[in-house]
């Protein structure tokens, strides 16, 4: 009977099964990844964008993000600390294990015929007191949540990241075509120049001054396309894939020139979506629960936990039953006030963090109000001066149709316009890194009508409500 009882016992039990982890294998897995997999369209489908066309054409900054999640080992590694973490609430929840202890006694001096032996066993069953198991539970679940909020974070900064990567993409190809074209047009200028003084309309030093303008223009290209190909492989690196899987890709830069207005969003209306929203604040709202959870735990642990332990005896036909009602540790000595003390300097701990992080959050909310607010008007000024210039250049280019001008001059007032392409450039991305500030202090897509939906109070996985705000 006991044979029968222990391989019950012992066939329940998890077996191990080893998983080799070949470096070679998990590069060679890495470097097959492509924007062609299928389960890619699968996942985008998933997500509300299903692609009318497989291999998609053209990739936006949405299609890019997802990408990111999909691909990132970074999220994939986090994802794996959460379920260990979400592991550690059925180790909260087990409860402890009853013993079992088998006894002999031998008897030095026995009747004739009479077997020297007492023998028996006995159970040790523990019974936890105080909701202890309860608090455990859920200071396991609290410490999940946090980790859940964690995933969410790294999940955002896989987005900013590739926004950043995308946005720098996007500058890098546009200075290019402004420089290619500034290049045509010093090419051209440093010949008519060069005409001119073959036949001593032009001095050495005209010469001279369009040669080293031009050289600079090429120089410059040069290392524009050589940081273009730079922030290419950046891009590949934050949507967790090879450079070559995006050597040929065709992007969507569309949204680029599209910028919200703030009129109708107040910094104080941010500031609350942000403090809503924002997934740091939120973990560490879970954070101070599960502080709030072990010190619970700790005031509990003065209680004593109950053990029972029934035995039986057997000797020579005399069976023995003996039961031990209560068995306890009474702490008299301590009351667990060291780990009470500790658990209630976290506590404090954790609050003094979560009200540096929330006045951090508003601070960095308008800051970003106000950073992207000037961006936005330095970009209305480059954009008018660059219109301006425009209708500049298209009276240039009608008086010397009608040769009111010389060549030289007009190919100036291209120069002009590519000045102001220039500068309308630049401001169009400190812009879009303003927007990008602002997105990150609230950690969100921003956009003109933000949600303030969510309530001030979210249940947790326990069914418990708290603040987040």
């Amino acid at each position: 009977m006991l044979a029968i009882f222990v391989l019950a016992v012992l066939s329940g039990c998890a077996s191990y099964h080893p998983r080799v982890l070949v470096p070679s294998v998990t590069a060679a897995a890495f470097q097959a990844r492509s924007l062609d997999n299928p389960k890619l369209r699968t996942f985008l489908a998933h997500f509300g964008r299903p692609p009318k066309h497989w291999p998609k054409r053209h990739w936006n900054l949405d299609n890019l993000a997802l990408v990111a999640l999909y691909e990132s080992p970074e999220l994939a590694a986090q994802r794996a600390r959460w379920a260990v973490v979400r592991a550690g609430v059925i180790t909260a929840g087990q409860r402890p294990n009853p013993r079992i202890s088998f006894l002999s006694q031998h008897h030095s001096i026995a009747p004739g015929g009479v077997l020297p032996w007492t023998l028996g066993f006995s159970f040790d069953v523990p019974i936890e007191t105080a909701g202890k198991r309860g608090d455990r539970i859920q200071q396991a679940l609290d410490l999940a949540s946090a980790a859940r909020f964690q995933v969410g974070e790294t999940a955002w900064q896989l987005r900013n990241r590739v926004r950043q990567r995308f946005l720098e993409l996007f500058a890098a190809i546009e200075q290019i075509k402004v420089l290619k074209a500034e290049t045509a047009v010093r090419s051209r200028m440093l010949e008519l120049i060069s005409q001119r003084f073959s036949v001593g309309e032009s001095a050495t030093f005209e010469v001279n001054s369009a040669q080293l303008a031009l050289q600079r223009t090429q120089m410059a290209l040069a290392a524009a396309k050589a940081h273009a190909a730079s922030v290419r492989a950046a891009l590949a690196e934050a949507l967790g894939l090879p450079v070559g899987a995006i050597a040929d890709t065709r992007f969507d830069f569309t949204s680029i020139d599209r910028l919200p207005a703030l009129q109708q969003l107040s910094t104080r209306t941010l500031e609350r979506v942000a403090l809503l929203h924002r997934l740091d604040l939120r973990r560490a709202l879970a954070q101070y629960a599960a502080a709030e959870d072990t010190l619970k735990l700790e005031i509990a642990k003065q209680y004593p936990n109950i053990n029972l332990g029934p035995g039986y005896e057997w000797e020579e036909g005399d069976s023995r039953w003996s039961l031990s009602l209560l068995s306890l540790t009474l702490p008299l000595l301590n009351q667990n006030q060291g780990p009470i003390a500790v658990a209630k300097a976290r506590v404090t701990e954790e609050s003094a963090r979560f009200a540096a992080l929330q006045a951090q959050v508003i601070g960095q909310v308008s800051q970003a109000v106000v950073g992207y607010r000037g961006a936005v008007q330095t970009l209305h000024t480059a954009q008018n001066l660059f219109t301006t210039q425009t209708k500049h250049q298209r009276m240039l280019d009608q008086r010397f149709a009608a040769g009111a001008i010389g060549s030289v001059a007009m190919l100036g007032g291209h120069l002009a316009s590519l000045v102001a392409a220039q500068d309308r450039l630049a401001a169009l991305y400190q812009a879009q890194q303003a927007l990008g500030t602002l997105e990150n202090a609230l950690q969100r897509p921003f956009t003109e009508h933000l949600s303030l939906k969510p309530a001030l109070h979210e249940k947790s996985p326990s069914g418990r409500e708290r603040a987040r705000a």
